[in-house]
Formats: structure tokens, sequence, C-alpha cells
């Protein structure tokens, strides 16, 4: 082969072969995980207008790989393979193969994702080689470019969600420095007791330090239909706070309204906003107290 043929053919394999650098804001073994885990890769493996109906993954060299899923007109996509290297958390390697209800199968190719630390996030470079044609790469580029971002979004949720079980944990433990943690220096509170909007960290520190001391016994907190909405810096959450208490007395069980909102300010997720408030009865104007959520 001369060296013009060799040029040539260099040239057209690079034509054919789809290059993604992206950034993520979160650690490479968030990222890493969301790749090989099932129930994470569901979440976002299928482009903008399509939901994923079936997920199964062997993540192992040699092990397959299988993704369904559903256009809203109702068209059924898979993509399938086999996982030929996994070294946690750098580097994947696996073949991909699509194909659809109509009977249509697509080339094999070879997707190669790595994964590289920078700072508090993760640069991820995404290859896959093997199109017959620019057309086909192109629609498949855009495809993933859809899928990226979705993948971000889920990161973040997963990250604010981590935050939530720290945060319940450190309640747990009555640790109130581990708490704070959590909240921005100048975070505004609406708390169900006059004054009712608290100003600033020491002021939310107190309204905590005064839940820990009327706590009379274990305590525990939690948020079971906790909902995450990520958009860049800001996520809102919002769900009914769980408070329960074992003490001399027995277990006493409340619920309330909680609304969060958090900025990630130097790759740290605080909390910004919240707003906490109790039913009230409209008869009585009068906060009830042993309401609970239907089953």
């Amino acid at each position: 082969m001369t060296d013009a043929m060799l040029n040539h053919d260099t040239r057209d394999r690079d034509a054919r072969t789809i290059t993604i650098v992206r950034v993520f804001d979160a650690p490479r073994e968030l990222v890493f995980g969301n790749w090989v885990r099932a129930e994470d890769v569901a979440g976002w493996f299928a482009p903008d207008g399509y939901t994923v109906t079936g997920c199964e993954l062997d993540a192992r060299a040699g092990g397959q790989w299988w993704v369904e899923y559903r256009s809203a007109t109702g068209e059924t996509h898979r993509e399938s393979g086999r996982f030929r290297e996994i070294a946690e958390p750098d580097r994947l390697v696996f073949t991909l193969t699509q194909s659809d209800d109509q009977g249509h199968t697509g080339p094999e190719t070879v997707v190669t994702v790595s994964f590289a630390a920078t700072g508090t996030g993760t640069e991820m470079t995404f290859e896959q080689t093997g199109f017959p044609s620019t057309g086909l790469r192109d629609g498949n580029a855009e495809g993933w470019d859809e899928c990226f971002g979705k993948l971000d979004r889920q990161l973040a949720e997963t990250e604010i969600r981590r935050e939530f079980e720290e945060w319940f944990a450190s309640a747990a433990a009555k640790d109130l420095d581990a708490v704070m943690t959590k909240i921005a220096d100048d975070a505004v509170s609406y708390e169900h007791e006059a004054p009712l909007v608290h100003t600033g960290a020491e002021r939310i520190r107190e309204v905590c330090r005064h839940g820990f001391s009327v706590a009379d016994g274990d305590f525990r907190w939690d948020i079971p239909d906790l909902r995450v909405i990520v958009r860049d810096d800001i996520a809102v959450t919002w769900g009914l706070n769980r408070m329960r208490v074992d003490g001399p007395a027995g277990r006493h069980e409340s619920w309330s309204r909680g609304t969060r909102i958090f900025q990630k300010v130097g790759g740290r997720w605080r909390m910004i906003h919240q707003h906490v408030s109790f039913p009230y009865d409209p008869r009585s104007g009068r906060a009830v107290l042993d309401a609970a959520p239907a089953d």
C-alpha cells in the first residue's frame, strides 16, 4: 500500500468516526458508574422524544448488554453489543449494533469511552468507529449529544439525592455541624414558627438546634416522595417531610410540606432557600400536626 493510499484510508476512517468530548460537573466514579449500571443507563440512554422500555447489562469483559427504547409514535429501537474492556473508572470499550422493529440492522460499531478527573468534574471522551457513511455517523452524533444532555441532568440529580441521604444521616445523629454543611451562608428559610423568615446560616442553625433539643429520643427525618429537577447550577426539590421520634413516650410521627432550592458553587451543592409548612384546619385556622398522606 502506498503512502497516498494509506493517507486516504486514514482520512476516510476518521471522517466516519464520532468523537465527542464533554465535561460533567460530577466525580469520575459517578460518571463511570452511570455507564455500567442498568438502572442508571435506563435513565439517559435514548435521544430526546424516546423512552427506554428495557435495559440489561452484564458489566464485565465479554458480557452482553442491550437497551430498548420507544418513540412517541410507538416505533421500537434496540441497541446491543458486548463489553470488550472495563477498566473502572478510566475506560470502557464495547461493541454497538442498532436494530428496529422494521427489521433494519445497522453495522457493528466500536465505542470507546475514557474518563479523566478534572478539578471537581470529569472530562469524558467518547469515540465511536465503524460507520459505513457520514450520514449515518452524523445522525448518531446528534442522538448522542441529546443522550449526554440527559446524562448531565441525571448526574446532577444523583448528587442532590446523595446530599439528602447525608443530610438525613447527620440529622439522625443530631450532628448540627454536619447538618449545616448543606446550607449556604446566605440561605433564607421559611419555617413553621414565628418569625417565619430566618435569614442566614446562623439563624437556621438555631432553628435546627431547637428542633434537636425537643426531639427526646431517637430522631429520624426523610422525604419518601422526594422530587428533583436540575437545570445548570440550580436544583429545585420538593416532597413531604416525615419526622419520627422514638422516645420515652413512644413513637411520634409528623408530616410537613417542604420545598428546597440548591445552588452549585465551587463544585458543591448548597441549599439557598427552603419553605416548610404544616397543613391547617380551615375551620379553626390551626396547624394540623397529625395529618399523614394517603397510602
